[in-house]
């Protein structure tokens, strides 16, 4: 039997990010998909200046989590995906000249990140006198690797990403997610060792509504969400409760321009919304029960996902999962005032079994089990190490590609 391929995932994480940031579950979901394609062996693989490996990536990767100066002189890797960390061209030259196939997998929107980066990143916080948080590296990180895989709601960057990292080949990738660090999260909550984390008739917190968007660029911030609630108050919707803004404490207390705008509105006024500092899902849970995520150019998002598990009502507008809950598209201000309508009497409805399962089926989609991701990441593998093997993806990537190739401007995955 021949020899099983080794393929090392590059991420550098702190101690807890795999359980708080999106950028390292994305390596860790991408880690244990690849445990179930055939003759593969992914390895966790930390930068060259990483002194110390996380305690919790010990728990998490076990044996498999190396330092990336193993694999330069003494051992061989046979690919590279560079998911959540960047590395040094030196140490890339070295990889190159032993033969190893590299990959960029970009589940972030670097486009974005990149044109704030360039206008913003010499500012300073005028309060902190802190580094904006623009001010990223505006670099040719991973250049001159072989393939950049993009995650399908960047699927319109695809040219633009491919000469950035200087890639000879670019694909779009599967999105993939798993409950476990979710249901691992809740498994050690105190509230919910006696209380089930799911949706419950009766609730006393079934009107309420929480926000978790992280107000540190304009792919996601809480502005929308604040004035869609606030549209709902203001016609006198007796339904509805409290509103929690997570992660926005600082805008609040910070920001001199958002800040007399935000008391403006009567829902501050009548102090029926709060804003609070960043925590946990099931903290945020306990609060509230109504999940409104709202998303410019960053369509697929864990949250969405973790809120399906907890089979919560969302209100949302990700164009890629539109049968979900309660959507309203793009930032269509007065259809979102009546999906939270509509949501704060979702313990009312008579086909919430039907709901509860279309949870469960978007779940599947993008589920690290579903046959057709892991063939997607095998062929993707098998491409990397020989172009002349094509990806075999699954069809909502296929139908975006094919938007790619025949639309201009705006790529959508609905018609």
């Amino acid at each position: 039997m021949s020899r099983k391929i080794l393929v090392g995932i590059v991420t550098n994480p702190s101690q807890g990010a795999y359980f708080s940031n999106g950028l390292h579950q994305n390596a860790y979901y991408l880690y244990k998909l690849l445990q179930k394609v055939p003759q593969v062996q992914p390895l966790l693989v930390f930068p060259p200046g990483q002194l110390k490996i996380p305690a919790d990536s010990i728990e998490i990767f076990g044996e498999t989590a190396h330092s990336m100066n193993l694999f330069i002189d003494k051992y061989h890797l046979d690919a590279l995906l560079f998911v959540s960390a960047a590395v040094d061209s030196t140490y890339l030259d070295k990889f190159r000249k032993n033969g190893v196939k590299m990959a960029a997998v970009i589940y972030g929107n670097r486009y974005v990140m990149d044109q704030e980066t360039f206008v913003f990143g010499h500012l300073e916080h005028p309060e902190e006198g802190e580094v904006n948080v623009a001010a990223r590296e505006l670099l040719r990180e991973d250049a001159d690797v072989d393939a950049v895989w993009l995650s399908p709601h960047f699927a319109w960057q695809k040219d633009y990403i491919k000469h950035r990292y200087s890639a000879k080949r670019a694909y779009i990738c599967p999105y993939v997610w798993d409950p476990e660090l979710l249901d691992l999260k809740y498994s050690e909550n105190p509230h919910f060792k006696e209380n089930s984390p799911l949706f419950q008739i009766g609730s006393p917190n079934n009107k309420d509504i929480f926000c978790t968007e992280p107000n540190i660029n304009v792919l996601k911030t809480s502005l929308f969400p604040y004035l869609a609630v606030n549209t709902v108050y203001e016609k006198g919707n007796k339904d509805l409760g409290h509103f929690y803004l997570f992660n926005s404490i600082q805008v609040n207390k910070l920001n001199k321009e958002a800040a007399p705008y935000l008391r403006y509105f009567p829902l501050l006024k009548d102090k029926k919304v709060t804003f609070e500092g960043r925590y946990g899902l099931p903290t945020m849970t306990k609060h509230a029960q109504i999940m409104f995520h709202h998303h410019f150019e960053n369509g697929l998002n864990y949250t969405l996902l973790e809120a399906a598990r907890l089979k919560l009502p969302i209100v949302h507008n990700s164009e890629f999962m539109p049968e979900l809950g309660y959507y309203y598209k793009r930032a269509n201000l007065t259809d979102a005032a009546k999906q939270i309508e509509a949501a704060l009497l979702h313990e009312e409805r008579d086909d919430l079994a039907e709901y509860n399962k279309t949870c469960e089926e978007v779940i599947e989609r993008f589920g690290i089990d579903n046959e057709e991701n892991i063939r997607g990441y095998q062929t993707l593998l098998a491409n990397l190490i020989d172009p002349k093997i094509e990806p075999e993806l699954p069809q909502y990537i296929v139908n975006l590609e094919d938007k790619l190739d025949h639309e201009d401007g705006y790529i959508s995955p609905i018609s």
